[in-house]
């Protein structure tokens, strides 16, 4: 999986950088920080069997339940992949999804406002999404996929939600 995860980082990454030095805005693409790659599995047996492979390459984990599939949050301990990226998160297909599988996005952090930005960029197919209260993001398509520009980071997104259960637990 590691390999699988390289390979199609490296081919995203090379075309994500021809898309930045065809911005007008390159100081803001340039200074995106990818922080995150989605990997999107056919079904819960490809994705358990992607968890079992990462597991032990892992010091957290987080599986979160979001629109009726699983979404695992995976850090790892000590490798890296292209782009300087150690948070893998995969994901099951929404149920009755033909959407393609393996490398969805990479997630990309910055404090800058994104659609001020991106909006200076006439030609950029972007638009805003969501996945809960506490996931947001814009999207950028391009001939690799997705980019989900976030003020965040999916780290952030699993502890809130892990804070909300809590209050919920005990009661506040």
């Amino acid at each position: 999986m590691v390999e699988k995860l390289h390979t199609a980082l490296a081919i995203y990454l090379n075309d994500w950088q021809v898309l930045v030095s065809e911005r007008s805005n390159t100081d803001f693409f340039e200074a995106l920080k990818p922080t995150a790659v989605g990997w999107k599995c056919t079904d819960r047996d490809e994705l358990m069997q992607h968890f079992t492979e990462l597991r032990d390459l892992c010091d957290q984990v987080h599986f979160g339940w979001v629109n009726e599939r699983w979404l695992v949050t995976l850090h790892l301990k000590s490798q890296v992949l292209p782009g300087d990226i150690s948070v893998i998160k995969l994901m099951e297909r929404r149920p009755g999804s033909t959407d393609a599988v393996g490398l969805d996005h990479v997630d990309f952090y910055t404090t800058a406002p994104v659609k001020a930005n991106i909006d200076l960029e006439e030609d950029l197919d972007w638009n805003e999404e969501a996945n809960g209260a506490h996931c947001k993001w814009v999207s950028v398509w391009f001939e690799s996929g997705e980019a989900k520009l976030r003020s965040d980071t999916v780290l952030k997104v699993c502890a809130d939600e892990m804070l909300e259960f809590e209050q919920k637990i005990i009661g506040a």
